[in-house]
């Protein structure tokens, strides 16, 4: 079963069509896919029903053994916000008194103990992400948390309440955080960097350009404290805190501090001034090429952010593409703006290597 789901997860998580399918076809070419893998019979209505009705309400599926409605998933596009349905979802299941709950994109499955107390966030137990996580790990809790067999003996249950409280949860967190942490320094979130703009705006009057928030991320080290002294007299000899720290060396591959020299689009070669400049040329090709289409590109967007829009004033420092009416957010770091132009040029047919940039 395992081997299944790793092979399953590989195939969904590469499948870049994903992102733009409607709910019906994540519906059966995602969700019932790993169900019957899990031991759940589709076409058993009695077992998967599907448009679970509750009062005037539906749930997209309930999964049932022996007439008892034991897991209630709700299902919606990738390009979905999903905070915006767990309220609605975890009112049902504590109506029907289900003792587990799954909201899902296909990409994103959020798990929840619905009964327990708490925030909607508080009973969120375990996320797994097909496209950050290892597809073995996620096959693992899966079974452990979705299996018809794990769910007839009771064990999905005693599964998931040991996440919820036990040393796993605080295990994999204490792993984790010094991951997440490197990384947002390695390549900081647009959002992340937003905020210590704001901050030092607040702080000081002055709004820092994100080249300069740049340049401190990159002289920050995780272990010592950098917090700054308010009342102590500065020492003779001192040495600031930021720059007594060891700069943190980028992987290759990061455009972090680095000025762009030029790139290579689909064979054609350009010399911006800016990486905001490269974005926009990027996006102007891309829409020249596909403008039918293009309206793809409003499925690209971070966990509260869109990097595309029709409505510029959705977007912090929207860009006209062309003559069209979309816009491409520019307030991005050199990092997420060679990133977010390559997830365009991948939703319409083009590999990596059709994009090319030299920086220095």
């Amino acid at each position: 079963m395992k081997e299944r789901l790793v092979s399953a997860i590989n195939e969904i998580r590469n499948d870049k069509s994903i992102l733009m399918s409607d709910e019906a076809s994540i519906k059966s070419g995602v969700i019932l896919r790993l169900l019957s893998m899990l031991g759940w019979n589709p076409f058993d209505v009695n077992e998967v029903k599907p448009e679970y009705t509750i009062e005037s309400k539906r749930v997209d599926f309930s999964l049932r053994i022996n007439g008892i409605n034991k897991v209630f998933i709700e299902v919606k596009r990738p390009n979905e916000n999903l905070e915006a349905h767990q309220e609605q979802l975890l009112n049902y299941s504590f109506r029907e008194g289900v003792k587990q709950a799954i909201l899902t994109n296909g990409i994103t499955w959020w798990f929840y103990l619905p009964l327990n107390e708490g925030s909607w966030e508080q009973r969120r137990f375990f996320t797994a992400d097909f496209l950050q996580q290892d597809p073995n790990a996620i096959a693992k809790k899966l079974i452990d948390l979705l299996s018809r067999e794990n769910s007839a003996s009771g064990d999905t249950l005693k599964n998931a309440e040991h996440l919820y409280r036990g040393r796993q949860k605080r295990n994999i967190l204490r792993d984790a955080l010094p991951k997440a942490w490197y990384k947002i320094l390695n390549d900081p979130d647009d959002l992340f960097v937003e905020l210590l703009i704001e901050t030092t705006e607040k702080l000081s009057g002055f709004r820092p350009e994100i080249e300069d928030v740049e340049k401190f991320i990159i002289n920050i080290q995780t272990s010592p404290s950098t917090k700054p002294e308010v009342s102590s007299p500065p020492k003779r000899h001192a040495i600031s805190p930021v720059s007594a720290l060891k700069p943190i060396l980028y992987p290759e591959g990061s455009f972090i501090n680095k000025r762009v020299r030029s790139f290579q689009l689909l064979g054609n070669t350009h010399h911006p001034r800016t990486w905001k400049e490269l974005l926009v040329i990027v996006s102007e090709e891309i829409y020249r090429r596909h403008s039918a289409e293009f309206s793809r590109c409003l499925s690209l967007r971070g966990s509260r952010m869109s990097y595309f829009s029709q409505e510029p004033n959705k977007l912090r420092q929207p860009m006209q593409i062309a003559s069209s009416n979309f816009f491409v957010e520019t307030k991005l770091n050199s990092n997420s703006i060679v990133k977010r132009s390559r997830e365009l040029m991948r939703l319409f047919g083009y590999k990596e290597s059709d994009l090319e940039v030299s920086a220095e």
